[in-house]
């Protein structure tokens, strides 16, 4: 009889990213109540509740702008919800529970960031991967179809898909199966990962048993006793297909299938069909395996431990050219590598080692894990060596010269200077320590650029990326310059998107607040201004340019930037805070001269 087994991992966006930060949590223990048919209860950790604060994933929705993806369970306790409007959940994470269970009015710091369902699908392809080494070589990730499932909001694969067949004896029975999965799941991750597992003849009553079934571990040889109880969101249905159903009464498994097919196929389509016989065992269901890349991993097992550096690093190159050989192959080269020292006594201890360009020079790699090494503390002496190239990318060919036909430099496998460079510099100071600074399509000034590690990181993501309208906007009120002295502008335009001169070169971090002279209730730009005691006179000024958040984005920021020519030659760039009410508040925010 075959054997499938479904991984469901419940609110896969958040335990990814528990899982990417290394959240520190306790494993939750499961408790097997019956041997003959595996049960394990559900079990609901409060104290992690507790422990992590809320979090929330928010997407671009074409209409409704941005809106909660994915939440925690104590986000949920606060009263936030899947497909809410990011705006509605300021006032909710605003307070939360005391201990008698009513609301205080304390902040909680929650942590609000965009969903990144690449990543998601990274994460849940490397536990696949770790799965197919230590359980069964055939796993897989969940297939969708075009629209997502009634009763489940987000389009994106939670779930792994096993064949078990002819491996339980591997692990004593089913049981020892699933213990060690479940010790996978607990102890191979920085993070315990929380997940249902179920085991049935098809793919289909394995998947709706791991989602709708009463335990967190569960296994039957009757697929459809099994289901009959079961809500037909069960069967992964269309959200269509699942409100004529209900509007027809049909709520669970068992009445579906009273119901004749013939008519259902008439009425509701063939894809209600074919879900039926999928979850009865009729036809089966292809399960298409991810086959794991070969990795680039390589260990040296010490004759006698040793603390002495240089045997360590003559370890290592030779590590380093087994790379290469590797490499070479794929016409790839290191962008990260991992290197790992096991001591006589633990615990181990792991270094990370980033490039800025591919590479497979060994004697440039050497000198980056030499760098490295010299900075560490060696309490104990070293037993093993590991070495794993953590990511690549495509080599770079370089000619030295039109004629040349000496043997390949280093500069042809490593790059040029300035990659050397940059490395040098990352592996001295730190990863962290060595930035690139990428634009960001924001008009907001404060904005407009992020910071980077300019080393370890994937090829495609330090290209530039085509500019899309983000959370702001900028309308510019093209006008006649106008302003106290007439004279002085006509010899002046108002810049276009292309120019320059539109945004300052200095950008004051924070704005300086500036005062009016004379105190005004109008728009208009005051004659004279008070900065750090001192008053300026405005000899004129262009704009205003109307820069402000959308409704969804948060704490609403709406300003009127001119540019401001003063009376010592100077060009200020203020803005009006238009939120500050009927007293308008102005700011220094840069200086074009």
């Amino acid at each position: 009889m075959k054997r499938l087994l479904c991984i469901w991992l419940p609110n896969w966006p958040i335990q990814s990213v528990r899982l990417r930060e290394a959240v520190n949590t306790e494993p939750v223990k499961p408790n097997v109540a019956d041997h003959s048919t595996i049960k394990t209860p559900n079990v609901v950790d409060r104290s992690a509740i507790k422990t992590n604060p809320p979090t929330l994933l928010w997407a671009d929705d074409p209409r409704r702008g941005r809106i909660v993806v994915a939440c925690c369970p104590r986000a949920s306790m606060l009263g936030v919800r899947i497909a809410m409007p990011l705006v509605e959940t300021t006032p909710l994470l605003q307070c939360r529970e005391s201990h008698h269970g009513k609301a205080s009015p304390d902040s909680v710091a929650a942590d609000i960031r965009p969903h990144d369902p690449f990543m998601d699908r990274e994460m849940l392809k490397q536990l696949s991967y770790q799965i197919q080494q230590a359980i069964t070589p055939r796993v897989a990730i969940e297939s969708l179809d075009d629209q997502p499932w009634a009763g489940f909001p987000r389009h994106q694969p939670e779930s792994l898909l096993c064949d078990i067949t002819g491996v339980e004896h591997l692990f004593g029975d089913e049981q020892g199966l699933i213990d060690a999965i479940q010790h996978l799941l607990a102890a191979h991750f920085d993070v315990p990962l929380h997940a249902r597992i179920a085991i049935a003849p098809n793919l289909a009553a394995a998947w709706a048993i791991a989602h709708f079934g009463q335990y967190d571990a569960q296994s039957t040889d009757e697929p459809t006793a099994a289901i009959a109880s079961f809500p037909i969101e069960s069967l992964r249905l269309a959200r269509e297909t699942t409100m004529t159903l209900h509007r027809l009464g049909v709520e669970r498994v068992d009445q579906l299938l009273r119901l004749p097919r013939g008519g259902l196929a008439t009425r509701l389509g063939k894809p209600l069909v074919r879900r039926i016989s999928q979850a009865i065992g009729e036809i089966d269901e292809p399960l298409v395996a991810d086959l794991a890349p070969d990795e680039l991993a390589f260990s040296h097992e010490l004759e006698y431990p040793t603390r002495d550096l240089p045997i360590l690093l003559d370890r290592m190159e030779g590590l380093l050219r087994q790379a290469k050989a590797g490499l070479s192959k794929r016409k790839l080269g290191v962008l990260r590598l991992l290197c790992h020292l096991d001591f006589s006594k633990p615990p181990s201890q792991q270094i990370e080692i980033g490039l800025f360009a591919p590479s497979q020079d060994v004697k440039h790699l050497g000198s980056l894990v030499a760098m490295r090494f010299e900075n560490l503390s060696l309490r104990h002496d070293v037993t093993r060596l590991s070495l794993s190239v953590a990511l690549t990318g495509p080599l770079r060919s370089v000619q030295a010269s039109l004629l040349s036909d000496g043997p390949v430099d280093s500069h042809t496998l490593g790059g040029t200077a300035v990659s050397r460079f940059v490395d040098k510099l990352s592996g001295r100071l730190g990863r962290d320590a060595v930035l690139r600074v990428k634009l960001n399509a924001d008009p907001l000034p404060e904005h407009a650029h992020l910071t980077l590690p300019m080393t370890g990181q994937p090829v495609h993501s330090r290209r530039g990326s085509r500019s899309r309208r983000g959370s702001t906007r900028a309308n510019v009120a093209s006008k006649k310059p106008s302003g106290h002295s007439s004279g002085s502008q006509s010899r002046h335009r108002m810049p276009s998107p292309q120019d320059a001169m539109r945004r300052p070169l200095t950008i004051l971090d924070p704005p300086q607040p500036i005062a009016p002279v004379i105190p005004q209730t109008s728009t208009q730009v005051p004659e004279s201004f008070r900065l750090r005691g001192r008053e300026t006179q405005v000899v004129g000024y262009w704009g205003p340019e109307r820069i402000e958040t959308r409704w969804w984005s948060g704490p609403a920021v709406r300003r009127d930037y001119y540019r401001v020519e003063t009376d010592g030659g100077t060009w200020w760039w203020i803005y009006r805070d238009i939120t500050s009410g009927d007293q308008p508040q102005w700011f220094l925010h840069g200086q074009f001269t």
